[in-house]
């Protein structure tokens, strides 16, 4: 387990906005985790750890199993602008040598850091894996999913009960008594979960919208990639368009 590429959350302050066309390009699709942290995999298999002594031996592999696989897929490109080393972290990139490209970057001593390169010819852009929503956005999106989870899982209990009662009445009074009661708890279960996992892609939705502040776009936090690249997708689009790269 401690042969994972854990990297850090991105926390950056000093990005700027470099232009130019890309020479010298080179990727290379590697591995890393970019959600989970080394703190989160102790986690995973401290539980693991307890799952066995417990003699939960299925729950135990199946942990640890997950605390060996945080890591995800993404390209580490590299290139020239304009004499300048760029280097970083996007999850497709579909730029090569010759592109016009808008850069945001930050200085990291050495080389540029790039954290978005977008295309305007085209108006393609990759960024760093997972950040693809501005805040409001993200909030928006959030909440769709925490109401249409709900709604899902309320539906399914309202179908079994249907069939595990005689008539409508009988459904009626079951509904009103029990079934109140458990919408009001899956409220709350699917209102926790949700803000969890929204919380834990924060920094990447603070990453965005300083991407989309240093290219100049207006109101960052109203962007909504996956949205417009929908919007904008054509029949030569391939399948990873939309969610791994976007059109804006």
């Amino acid at each position: 387990m401690t042969d994972a590429n854990f990297l850090p959350q991105p926390n950056v302050d000093g990005l700027v906005k470099l232009t130019g066309s890309i020479t010298g390009y080179s990727c290379r699709r590697e591995s890393a985790s970019f959600v989970f942290t080394e703190s989160d995999q102790t986690k995973m298999g401290v539980i693991a750890i307890g799952a066995a002594m417990a003699g939960l031996g299925g729950q135990a592999i199946s942990t640890a199993a997950n605390a060996t696989s945080m890591e995800e897929e993404a390209d580490y490109v590299q290139f020239s602008l304009n004499g300048q080393p760029v280097k970083g972290w996007v999850w497709r990139s579909p730029f090569k040598n010759g592109d016009e490209v808008e850069v945001a970057a930050e200085w990291q001593g050495d080389h540029f850091e790039a954290f978005g390169i977008a295309r305007p010819k085209d108006k393609t852009i990759a960024l760093y894996p997972h950040s693809s929503r501005g805040m409001r956005k993200h909030t928006y999106n959030a909440a769709k999913w925490w109401l249409i989870g709900t709604a899902f899982v309320l539906m399914v209990g309202a179908l079994m009960c249907w069939f595990v009662t005689e008539d409508l009445e009988e459904y009626l009074k079951f509904m009103r008594v029990i079934f109140s009661k458990t919408a009001v708890v899956m409220i709350i279960i699917f209102g926790v979960m949700t803000f969890f996992l929204a919380r834990k892609w924060l920094p990447f939705v603070r990453l965005a919208e300083k991407v989309f502040r240093a290219l100049d776009w207006p109101n960052p936090s109203n962007v909504d990639l996956v949205k417009s690249s929908n919007a904008q997708r054509t029949e030569k689009d391939p399948g990873e368009f939309g969610t791994f790269y976007f059109r804006y």
